[in-house]
């Protein structure tokens, strides 16, 4: 048999070995989702059994997994954002993790876990939330995913990371007599890094069960998202949640330890 030949047969039998490690991955891959959901299924049929009513269409919308994330503040984007902002600023760390950025024509104070407040010149002709958006856009502020709400005299921002919001991270910004005044909280920093995934909808059904039962109270709505942390002056850590409105209120559940993390 011709060299040429014996070649060609080895390229299709190493084609033949791919398609089949191909296919026995995918395969793989499709019995872990559905054992993930048939495992959901099972949690919510184990919580209407002890009397608590939580929707399984509800509960196969929320992501099968979610990832935690961590960052760090950069003085430098902070940095940027105040001059931007304020103009020319002078810097200075009373210790804690706060930095005030301090202008001719207002002040900027970042402290932990993303809190930030706000006192600078406001130059646009209208206050409204496109224009409070954009000049927060020019400073360094990421907010093409935020959601935006609209008040008398207030424009709220929520911030989002991944398509998901995060239910703490939000600025309330207001136009008082030619001023710009912002407070809130808000991740201002570069990209931040994988460190850990959640646990599964099936294991967070049975917290929220348990959760429901001790507190007494009715599920309203489930959704997910993130909640904004810090352990320290500078790290910054993007916990998935989930945020279960009952009749009592709002309860942030940890998708990493199940703990509560309010209330």
């Amino acid at each position: 048999m011709e060299w040429r030949k014996i070649r060609s047969w080895l390229i299709v039998m190493v084609l033949a070995v791919d398609l089949f490690l191909a296919g026995n991955l995918l395969l793989q891959g499709l019995a872990v989702r559905q054992n993930e959901r048939q495992a959901a299924q099972d949690a919510v049929a184990v919580a209407q059994s002890r009397g608590i009513e939580i929707s399984l269409e509800a509960v196969l919308r929320l992501p099968e997994e979610m990832t935690l994330w961590q960052a760090q503040r950069s003085d430098q984007l902070e940095g940027a954002a105040a001059q931007a902002l304020l103009g020319t600023v002078r810097r200075e760390s009373p210790g804690g993790g706060v930095a005030i950025y301090t202008g001719a024509s207002g002040q900027m104070l970042f402290r932990r876990g993303g809190a930030l407040e706000l006192d600078g010149p406001w130059n646009g002709t209208a206050f409204d939330a496109a224009t409070c958006v954009e000049v927060l856009e020019n400073a360094g502020f990421a907010l093409d995913e935020a959601q935006t709400l609209q008040t008398d005299g207030q424009v709220q921002l929520i911030q989002q990371y991944a398509g998901y919001p995060i239910f703490n991270s939000r600025l309330t910004c207001q136009n008082g007599e030619g001023r710009l005044q912002a407070e809130g909280r808000w991740m201002l920093t570069e990209e931040p890094v994988a460190a850990g995934a959640s646990l599964s909808r099936a294991q967070l059904v049975l917290t929220l069960c348990d959760l429901l039962e001790s507190r007494q109270t009715a599920l309203r709505e489930v959704q997910a998202g993130y909640c904004l942390l810090s352990e320290d002056g500078q790290s910054l850590t993007l916990e998935p949640v989930w945020a279960v409105d009952t009749a009592d209120g709002r309860i942030l559940i940890s998708c990493i330890s199940g703990e509560t993390l309010n209330g």
